[in-house]
């Protein structure tokens, strides 16, 4: 009778990896695992948005209705015009504003609202299309949502 010397380590290993893949199962059906990215501090948010490329958005104020308002800082060295912003998932009007390489432009608007109450902590996805010296209707969307306390 021949035996295979490897043949109860391959056995154990394959075991030990169906218990894994069930214990794994299991705990995230029971909830184990909190969604991953689901949600982020303001800081980090922030900490985000000013390192984005080639606009950063620098600072904002929304409120729970009214006008809000971001701030636009270019980060390259070339004039950008931002053509249109996406805020949560609805363009919120064509518009032409200018900034120079370096330079800040506040770009205001009824749409841009928390959708929750005053003091309530508040999560908007942002896109934007701009254009370039050299090619038009570039777009950006935001990995990471504007976050921040509902004014």
């Amino acid at each position: 009778m021949i035996q295979n010397k490897g043949q109860g380590t391959t056995e154990y290993l394959i075991i030990l990896a169906i218990v894994i893949v069930i214990a794994l199962v299991v705990v995230g059906v029971l909830g184990g695992f909190p969604s991953l990215g689901a949600g982020i501090t303001q800081a980090q948010s922030k900490a985000y948005w000013s390192s984005t490329q080639p606009l950063a958005i620098i600072e904002w104020s929304i409120p729970s209705s009214g006008t809000g308002s971001l701030v636009f800082q270019n980060q390259t060295a070339n004039v950008i015009t931002l053509t249109d912003i996406n805020w949560n998932g609805t363009s919120i009007g064509t518009f032409s504003t200018a900034i120079a390489a370096g330079g800040k432009a506040t770009v205001s608007d009824t749409d841009m609202t928390c959708g929750v109450s005053g003091g309530q902590p508040f999560s908007r996805t942002v896109g934007y299309t701009y254009t370039t010296p050299n090619l038009p209707g570039l777009k950006f969307n935001g990995v990471q949502p504007v976050v921040g306390t509902c004014q």
